[in-house]
Order: C-alpha cells, then sequence, then structure tokens
C-alpha cells in the first residue's frame, strides 16, 4: 500500500499541469491558481480543508447541502490539485488566496467553513478583507491561538510537540500520516478508508508541510474572532469533545455570541459522523436565516 500511495502522489503532481487550463481553476496571484469544485445553487459556502488536506474531505459536506447550497471546495495553495508553490507557504498567505477567489468568483456574502488549520485560511480571510462579505462562519475544531499555556484552548498537542514531529514528519512522512490519520477518528479505519486520507495529505510536498506546521505553531487569530463576535456575523464553533471545556471557556471570553457545539470524540468527526455533523451545521445555517 505504501509505494501504491507515493505512485498515486507522483501521478497527481504530474497531472498538474494537464489541469492548468480547467474551468475548476482560478488565477489568485500572478501565476498562482487554486483549484476548487462546486456543484448545487443558491447562498455559496466554500469549505476550507485543514493542514496539507484536499477538498476531497468534504465529500459528505458537498452531498448533502448541494441540494440546498451553492457549494465550493477549495485546495488551498500547495495542497490538493492545486499547483505547489516554493514560496508564500503559510496561513496569512492562504488568506489572501481566499479574497483573491473569492473576487474572482465575485462571489457575495459568503458562508466560510474551516476545518482545522482550514480555520485559519478562513480567518487570514477576515485579516485581509475584514467582515462586509460574509454571511456565516464556522470553524471546526480549531483554536484561533496555537499556544497559551496547559489550560487554555489551542491546537492538539499531536500537531504541536514542535521538533519532535518535525524531525518525524523529516524520518518517516508515510508512517507519520499513516498514525496521525487513524489518530483523527474513533473507529479502525479499513485499508481503502486509511490510504483514501494519507493519500490527500501526501499529495503536499514535505517541505510544505513543514513551513505550515511552523506558521500554525505560531498563529494567533484572537482578534479575527473578537471582530467577527463585535460584527454580530452568526458563528459556530463546532469542538470536539476533548477540547470542549477549554474551548467553551476560551469563546466565552472573547466570542460571546458564538454558538458552540460539543460534539464527537475525534479531530474528524464532520467526516466520520457526517450525518450527525451535517444536521448540526444545516440547524445553525437555518436559524441563522442563511
Amino acid at each position: 500500500m505504501r509505494y501504491l500511495t507515493y505512485v498515486l502522489v507522483l501521478l497527481i503532481w504530474a497531472g498538474t499541469a494537464a489541469y492548468a487550463n480547467s474551468s475548476n481553476y482560478a488565477q489568485v496571484k500572478d501565476e498562482t491558481t487554486l483549484y476548487y469544485e462546486e456543484s448545487g445553487s443558491g447562498q455559496t459556502i466554500i469549505f476550507i480543508p485543514g493542514w496539507t488536506f484536499s477538498h476531497e474531505v468534504f465529500d459528505r459536506q458537498v452531498d448533502y447541502f448541494s441540494k440546498k447550497y451553492r457549494v465550493i471546495t477549495i485546495d488551498p495553495r500547495s495542497q490538493g490539485r492545486s499547483p505547489v508553490t516554493l514560496e508564500n507557504n503559510y496561513y496569512d498567505q492562504h488568506g489572501k488566496d481566499l479574497a483573491n477567489l473569492i473576487d474572482k468568483l465575485q462571489l457575495k456574502h459568503v458562508i466560510l467553513v474551516g476545518w482545522s488549520a482550514g480555520c485559519f485560511d478562513a480567518y487570514a480571510y477576515i485579516r485581509e478583507k475584514g467582515t462586509s462579505n460574509l454571511k456565516a462562519f464556522v470553524c471546526i475544531d480549531a483554536s484561533p491561538i496555537a499556544n497559551g499555556g496547559d489550560k487554555a484552548w489551542k491546537a492538539p498537542a499531536s500537531l504541536h510537540n514542535g521538533a519532535d514531529v518535525m524531525r518525524q514528519l523529516q524520518h518517516n512522512r508515510y508512517q507519520f500520516t499513516l498514525e496521525f490519520s487513524q489518530g483523527m477518528v474513533d473507529h479502525k479505519l479499513t485499508s481503502h478508508e486509511l490510504d483514501w486520507i494519507a493519500r490527500q495529505s501526501l499529495q503536499t510536498p514535505t517541505y510544505v508541510a513543514l513551513l505550515l506546521l511552523f506558521d500554525s505553531v505560531n498563529a494567533n487569530y484572537q482578534q479575527e474572532v473578537m471582530l467577527l463576535d463585535k460584527s454580530g456575523i452568526p458563528t459556530l464553533n463546532v469542538v470536539s469533545k476533548p477540547m470542549g471545556e477549554n474551548a467553551t471557556v476560551w469563546l466565552k471570553a472573547n466570542a460571546p455570541h458564538s454558538k458552540i457545539v460539543i460534539f464527537g470524540e475525534r479531530h474528524m468527526m464532520f467526516w466520520e459522523h457526517a450525518e450527525q455533523f451535517n444536521k448540526i451545521l444545516n440547524s445553525f445555517l437555518t436559524s441563522s436565516g442563511v
């Protein structure tokens, strides 16, 4: 399975140029393009994957929400089918890319849904553009602050043990990815599921994974969270149970108007328990009038 995964990744990289003229690519900066997929019609929801992942992780949300909404899923730069860039692999740039994509597609009053570090992309969009073009904001299981003490709401420890994690990534990226993938769900992944999840992550080169990891360790989007709250943008934080208590305390202090739902035991609960998650998200959007 290890060699099959690497072959698949190499084929995807080799095929990047072939996608360059596809209508599913939008130019966002100089020669940089982002891959995106869309389906459905109506109010626009943009789903943003987390660290090294691709748009495919939201397939179960696309099937559900495209019946009522225009659903757009994206691959941030150097992730998924988006071209790999040597520079600008950090989350503030992801936010600028997202802003340029929204402008390019002439999208108005969008709903942003980020998972994990994909929330950083969405917060960085707010840092770049403010909240005037937002209809609602949803963050799935990510703190806006990577560090802040043992009792603070912060990113999962598995991604933020600093030098140890970076050494593991460089020493055996494949094995790290398999263990990381299994650690994000409750059930024992089948070989097909494990390969599917790992393949998404392995499309991102190791050097980019390291750069994004380093940037996420230093992330601080507290001001953007507070701006969302002050602006009155309907906001939902879906948080896994292990982080629920700390997240609730932090959000009540910094974003008292944010809706909080504690759901699932693991980080990838929106995929593992998609039916329940989709109902949670749909209920929030409906109750918020979007």
